[in-house]
């Protein structure tokens, strides 16, 4: 995975635009080519004519900063048209905004974000245009949350190269879900359960930081500064624990997988990072990994 070449879907409005800042910065830190690229319902000049002439403009404005940027359409149905140019010219990443209506092509940008993220096998950088506009943004920290699968360590080669030769930090993230304790009514069945579920959160919370520590190993080796940490978390609010976790460390990026099932913790994957898409103000790069042997 080198980046070589990225693929930034717009309409003509503000809020697809807010995929072109971070397009720009992985175009520097990785020498990638900007594909600017959208999507026209007909084949008609006149119609073609005002959207061509504005990715143009965009591209212009990018090469004058010494990015490579080409532009591209294609006609049909939006997210299939996506998937498709993605498949067929090997893209390595398609960056997309994830809310709001287009301007001049009247996309409905989340509709179509969440169709290009469940039909491609590409990974994907969602940009939440509900979060404040920026013009220039920094990927100086990056959020990684792990559960201690296979499924959930799927970013990490992505992520290796992402911020190779840079001085960005991955913060490494476990969230450990208390142990149930059986009840009948108000009280505990045996009260030597409290004492059982104390042991076994104890325990938990050990095998999370060891696991953390193998990862943040295996990572520094490769020369990337990592920060660990194992926090505690209230059943089924593990995408809220990471979302706090996201704004607590100031962090530039989320990168999940799309789907998973439980080591340490025992959350589905998919529904965590479905929330997290839906209610982070942070970008989320979604990866979807290949099933495990």
């Amino acid at each position: 995975m080198a980046y070589r070449r990225v693929l930034v879907p717009l309409d003509g409005s503000e809020l697809a635009e807010r995929a072109i800042p971070y397009a720009k910065t992985i175009a520097r830190i990785k020498g990638s080519e900007l594909i600017l690229f959208t999507v026209s319902i007909a084949a008609v000049e006149q119609l073609d004519r005002p959207m061509k002439a504005y990715l143009e403009l965009n591209a212009q404005e990018l090469q004058s900063q010494g990015i490579k940027a080409s532009t591209a359409i294609a006609y049909g149905n939006v997210a299939d048209e996506i998937i498709s140019f993605a498949d067929k010219n090997n893209i390595d990443l398609i960056i997309i905004s994830t809310h709001g209506y287009s301007g001049i092509k009247r996309w409905v940008l989340g509709s179509v974000a969440r169709k290009v993220l469940y039909g491609t096998c590409v990974q994907v950088l969602l940009i939440k245009s509900k979060a404040p506009k920026a013009s220039q943004v920094e990927l100086k920290k990056l959020l990684l949350p792990l559960d201690g699968s296979p499924f959930s360590e799927a970013p990490i080669p992505f992520i290796e190269e992402l911020t190779k030769g840079t001085e960005a930090e991955i913060v490494l993230t476990v969230v450990c879900e208390p142990p149930l304790v059986p009840s009948y009514g108000d009280r505990p069945i045996n009260p030597t359960w409290e004492k059982h579920r104390d042991k076994l959160w104890t325990e938990t919370q050990q095998q999370a930081s060891e696991y953390l520590k193998k990862v943040k190993t295996r990572l520094e080796k490769q020369g990337i500064k990592v920060k660990s940490q194992a926090i505690p978390g209230d059943l089924g609010k593990v995408a809220e624990s990471i979302m706090q976790v996201a704004q607590k460390e100031k962090v530039n990026l989320i990168a999940m997988t799309t789907q998973g099932r439980t080591g340490i913790s025992r959350w589905v994957y998919g529904s965590v990072a479905t929330r997290i898409v839906e209610e982070s103000l942070q970008p989320v790069m979604l990866i979807r990994p290949s099933v495990p042997k």
